[in-house]
């Protein structure tokens, strides 16, 4: 008997066309998604799990238009990620425009985002667009934001609460903008609000996606790959001629290092070490121990020396921290480490934790300060005799 249909056949799945199109706008995305990454990486070099987090969170904050706050000490790259959000997110045709809010005065800051009439003050001769006039609908990137003096926190606060500007010297002039707004700080905002030098209101205005920038110290096994990308950095700026490389022991010291100034502080020493490097073309860890020796941080005295980071695990019998002690008690430490061993300088760095070549340069710059200091005091003696 011929049916007057054909039945579907029950073993073969039916797809239907919405579900199609919604798997392929997912896989769509995904591409995006994974075509983004790699441009980040480009970007943003870094591959470790706390880098990794940092990136996810800048493909996010690119997706959305909510205010952006970026804190993290001193040369971590705030603004590279500034610039990361913006160039990966729809805005990224439209301006992008960055100031430091800590490097202007209050009038010339205020002139600088808001604009001025003419007639505003001596010098206006006419209108000034400021910046949240300028940027249209791209990105305001405010660095050192909690640098702003009090009257500027409260004018800010309002700009973003009604996203109305009004130019310095107008009375009535009032102008919409569309700009996001990415701000970033090393100083801790939430100690600043509770010791009254930050506006609470303005804080929680502005923290809507809190993104934060790793110190480098927190993202050691980066080294080596932010090794490459320097020094081919600084080939390709013309200040090398040559190539060179570090040694594995080299590069143990620039690990042992708490790295106060972070990447650009990085940056810095690979360069000297660079143009310092010999015929070998090999910096050793003598070079890295000499150069932090000579151009360390110190925090008020946190830490001596690259040996005093934050990691170093010596501790004296009483266990009292080596940076602690007096230079003297320090000495004496590392003399009676090297006893117990037989003067394996090796073993003692070993034993307290640190790398050779370190123990041995800290060893030698104590002898001599000390040795400095005994003259000078024998030098005092005989002058008051």
């Amino acid at each position: 008997m011929q049916i007057g249909h054909q039945s579907s056949n029950p073993l073969k799945p039916t797809t239907h066309p919405q579900l199609i199109n919604g798997v392929q706008d997912q896989e769509r995305r995904t591409e995006n998604k994974d075509s983004r990454l790699l441009q980040l990486d480009l970007m943003i070099s870094g591959q470790s799990k706390v880098m990794r987090n940092l990136k996810k969170s800048i493909l996010k904050a690119a997706d959305c238009t909510s205010t952006v706050l970026i804190t993290g000490e001193s040369g971590t790259g705030k603004e590279l990620i500034a610039r990361s959000i913006h160039e990966l997110g729809l805005r990224q045709r439209e301006p992008f425009l960055a100031v430091n809010c800590g490097a202007l005065t209050e009038s010339l800051l205020e002139s600088e985002l808001f604009g001025h009439v003419k007639g505003a003050f001596t010098g206006a001769t006419g209108y000034k667009k400021g910046m949240f006039e300028s940027a249209g609908r791209g990105t305001i990137f405010l660095d050192e934001f909690g640098e702003m003096s009090s009257s500027m926190q409260v004018r800010l606060l309002r700009v973003l609460q009604e996203h109305k500007v009004r130019p310095v010297g107008s009375d009535l002039k009032e102008i919409n903008f569309h700009a996001r707004v990415v701000v970033a700080t090393n100083r801790d905002l939430r100690r600043e609000v509770a010791e009254g030098r930050f506006r609470e209101d303005l804080y929680y205005r502005v923290n809507v996606f809190p993104i934060r920038s790793p110190a480098l110290r927190d993202r050691l096994d980066d080294l080596p790959l932010l090794l490459d990308v320097l020094l081919n950095r600084i080939f390709e700026s013309g200040k090398l001629l040559r190539t060179i490389r570090f040694d594995s022991e080299a590069v143990s010291v620039l690990r042992s290092y708490d790295w106060p100034g972070n990447v650009r502080e990085l940056e810095n020493v690979i360069e000297r070490l660079s143009i310092n490097a010999g015929s070998t073309c090999v910096v050793s860890s003598v070079d890295v121990s000499l150069d932090l020796e000579a151009n360390g941080f110190d925090r008020s005295d946190e830490h001596r020396e690259v040996i005093l980071a934050k990691r170093l695990r010596c501790l004296t019998t009483s266990g009292v921290t080596v940076r602690h002690l007096s230079k003297r008690q320090e000495l004496d430490l590392y003399l009676q480490e090297l006893a117990q061993v037989g003067g394996d300088v090796t073993k003692a760095a070993r034993r307290l934790g640190i790398n050779r070549t370190t123990l041995h340069m800290r060893m030698k710059r104590l002898e001599k300060t000390l040795s400095r200091s005994t003259t000078l005091e024998s030098l005092h003696l005989t002058t008051v005799e």
